[in-house]
């Protein structure tokens, strides 16, 4: 998350406020000195530039980048840059040398690309009999829990002989089929969001009723619910009221809940340190008879705060997976497992803060495409698309 005096800068008009950072992504720092000026102006000033690489699998195809943070300067040092600094004429390259490369290549010997190793890195490689591709995964940060699903596979000793391409097309459809064949729990009438303190579980509520309302034509309603935690309400209160959506804080004044008429009931955050509070959170949720229950993750969490969070979940009866921060996440490989392993229904993907839209049902295809990048397919491995 950037801090709050900082912007990333796109294509629309910036905010030329004194003081005001701004952070760019380019191709080169010639790109990066024509964006500053036509942008912010010839008063700005660089702060930092950092060479940025591709993530996953994109380390392979993806070309290094720059992230540039620049500055409109505060007011009463315009002139005082002027002086010493007339203008951005340049920007330089980071020069720092990087972690020694190997070029790696697959079977039939194609060179995919330069990827950063080190003794630590071939340490990790498991074993000498993997497969070049398996070795190509594992280098480009693949988690270590799903590669060694894969290796479970029936046909892994098949796809262990084939190349990259065809081994990512089959892990593709090895992935797909998997995950069409989880349990899916039916929504009911009555849903609730819970999750620990921080995860987006109002957004995601905020995304649900849009989605309600906007797409699906309903009229949902929305519990407040406190049970001794506080559970601030002025952001869920205000998105109410604008697209509609009645806001109740007690629950016999809650009318009759119908298909067409859902109604959400909101938690305040439950924390992994304070169990008891996750002990009353099931104790309401049985008294008000709610079956459909939603675990709010945080995507960008570290693995092992997500698994205390599922099992947290699942001993007060979660049957679903919502995933929010999905456009903040650095390793999507890692959701794999905790999706096919847990038996809760993956539900719905958040990926922005736009509250009507950065949201997706279609949870397999957006992991589909997060894990394998767009790029993947201009570079040959279309075959396996439309999976």
């Amino acid at each position: 998350m950037l801090p709050k005096d900082m912007e990333t800068l796109t294509n629309g008009k910036a905010e030329m406020k004194a003081g005001k950072k701004f952070r760019l992504t380019v191709k080169s720092a010639e790109e990066a000195v024509r964006v500053i000026r036509d942008k912010l102006g010839d008063n700005a000033r660089v702060l930092s530039v950092r060479q940025v690489g591709g993530e996953g699998l994109k380390r392979f195809i993806s070309s290094p980048k720059l992230e540039v943070i620049a500055e409109i300067p505060p007011e009463g040092e315009e002139q005082a840059i002027l002086d010493s600094n007339p203008e951005i004429d340049s920007i330089e390259t980071p020069t720092q040398e990087v972690a020694d490369t190997s070029v790696v290549k697959n079977k039939s010997g194609d060179e995919l690309s330069s990827v950063p190793g080190s003794e630590a890195d071939d340490t990790k490689e498991s074993t000498e009999n993997e497969s070049d591709s398996f070795k190509i995964l594992s280098k480009a940060g693949f988690d270590s829990q799903l590669l060694s699903d894969i290796k479970s596979w029936s046909n892994w000793k098949n796809m262990s002989e084939l190349s990259l391409a065809e081994t990512l097309k089959e892990i593709t459809i090895g992935l797909s089929d998997r995950y069409r064949s989880l349990n899916s729990s039916r929504v009911e009438d009555k849903i609730a969001l819970i999750g620990a303190p921080g995860v987006g579980k109002t957004t995601t509520l905020c995304k649900f009723l849009a989605h309600d309302v906007f797409m699906n034509k309903k009229t949902p309603n929305v519990l407040k619910i406190e049970n001794g935690v506080p559970n601030p309400d002025d952001a869920l209160r205000i998105f109410c009221e604008v697209v509609g959506v009645t806001l109740y804080r007690e629950s016999n004044k809650v009318p009759e809940c119908t298909g067409d008429s859902p109604l959400y009931l909101d938690f305040p955050g439950l924390s992994l340190g304070r169990m008891d509070d996750w002990t009353k959170a099931k104790q309401t949720l049985d008294d008000l008879q709610v079956r459909t229950r939603v675990l709010v993750l945080n995507s960008a969490y570290d693995k092992q705060v997500l698994k205390r969070t599922i099992t947290a979940g699942q001993n007060i009866g979660a049957t679903h997976i919502a995933l929010s921060h999905f456009d903040e996440i650095t390793d999507s490989t890692k959701l794999w497992p905790l999706l096919l392993r847990n038996n809760l229904s993956p539900l719905c993907i958040c990926n922005g803060q736009n509250v009507t839209g950065d949201f997706s049902t279609n949870v397999l295809n957006q992991m589909i495409a997060r894990t394998f990048p767009e790029e993947l397919y201009a570079r040959g491995f279309s075959t396996y698309r439309n999976i």
